[in-house]
C-alpha cells in the first residue's frame, strides 16, 4: 500500500473522501472501550466550520495535534474537505466547504443527504454536528432506524455508507451515518499499541500524541436547539454508552478525554461550539 492510500485509509474523511483504490491495512486492533446497546460504536465525530484555519488553530493552541493540510484530504464529487485530529479509539474531524458548486451538484444527486443544509449553519440554524458510527457485527438490516444509502465512485460498486433518514427531516439534531468496515478507523488500546502502524508510515503515530496528553475519547455529550428523543434515530444514539444527545439552548458539543484525568477544561467558544474536558 503506498503512502497516499494509507493517509486515506487514516483520514476517511466523513468516510467520503476520494481514493485511487479502496484497501484497508488490519492491524488486530483492539476493540473501543466503549460497548453499546444497540451494535453500534463512534467512528468519529464532525463539527462544520466556515473558519478551518481559525477552527484548527483553537484547538492546537490547547494542546493537540493535527493531522497535516498537506495530508487532508479533499473530499472529491462531494464539495467539501476537513481537518483531523486522531485519539487512540476515534477521530474529530472539523469539515468545511471547498467548492460550493461541486457542493451543490452533489445535492441535487443525492437529494435525501443533508450536506447543503449542514453546511449553511450559520443561517438556518442546523446543527453543524455529525456522528459516523460503526457497527460490531455489520448488516445494514440491523441498523436501527430508517436511512439512505450514499455512495461515490471511489467506493467499491456494491458498498454504501448509510446515513439517517431522520438527518435531512430534523435539521437541528446532529447528522447521522453508518460507515462500513472497510472504511471504518482503526482503534488502539494504549499508545504503546501504535507500534501496529507498519514501520514505512511509522510517521503517523506521531499525529497520535498530543502535547496535552489526550488519548482517548470516553465522554461525547451533544446539545440540540430542538430534539426528539423518541425517534428511532435518537433513541439509537441515547443506547450507545458514554454518548448522550440533549436539548438545550444552543448547539454545542462536549468532548471528555482520558475520564477527565486532568480535571482540566477548555471553552474553544464562540469560534468552535466545543468545550474540552481532560
Amino acid at each position: 500500500m503506498n503512502l497516499v492510500n494509507y493517509i486515506i485509509l487514516l483520514s476517511l474523511l466523513v468516510g467520503l473522501s476520494s481514493c485511487q483504490k479502496e484497501e484497508k491495512i488490519h492491524l488486530n486492533t483492539p476493540k473501543l472501550d466503549v460497548t453499546v446497546t444497540t451494535g453500534l460504536d463512534v467512528d468519529h465525530v464532525n463539527i462544520w466550520v466556515n473558519d478551518p484555519l481559525k477552527a484548527k488553530e483553537k484547538l492546537t493552541e490547547i494542546g493537540f495535534t493535527s493531522v497535516p493540510d498537506s495530508l487532508s484530504q479533499i473530499h472529491e464529487g462531494q464539495g467539501t474537505s476537513g481537518r483531523y485530529f486522531y485519539f487512540l479509539n476515534a477521530y474529530l474531524e472539523l469539515i468545511f466547504v471547498h467548492d460550493q458548486n461541486e457542493l451543490v451538484k452533489n445535492s441535487q444527486k443525492n437529494k435525501k443527504l443533508d450536506f447543503v443544509e449542514r453546511a449553511s449553519f450559520k443561517e438556518n440554524g442546523a446543527s453543524p454536528f455529525s456522528m459516523a458510527l460503526k457497527m460490531k457485527d455489520y448488516n445494514t438490516e440491523k441498523i436501527p432506524f430508517e436511512k439512505v444509502r450514499y455512495h461515490q465512485d471511489w467506493m467499491k460498486e456494491d458498498a454504501y455508507i448509510y446515513a439517517a433518514s431522520n438527518s435531512k427531516l430534523n435539521l437541528e439534531e446532529p447528522s447521522i451515518f453508518v460507515v462500513y468496515p472497510e472504511i471504518e478507523s482503526d482503534s488502539f488500546a494504549t499508545m504503546s499499541d501504535l507500534k501496529k502502524i507498519p514501520e514505512e508510515y511509522s510517521f503517523v503515530r506521531d499525529f497520535y500524541n498530543h502535547p496535552n496528553g489526550a488519548q482517548k475519547i470516553t465522554r461525547i455529550n451533544i446539545t440540540s436547539t430542538d430534539l426528539n428523543k423518541e425517534t428511532k434515530t435518537m433513541k439509537a444514539i441515547n443506547g450507545i454508552e458514554n454518548v448522550t444527545v440533549q436539548k438545550g439552548k444552543e448547539h454545542l458539543m462536549e468532548l471528555y478525554f482520558d475520564n477527565q484525568l486532568q480535571k482540566k477544561s477548555f471553552d474553544l467558544r464562540p469560534e468552535l461550539p466545543l468545550i474540552i474536558y481532560l
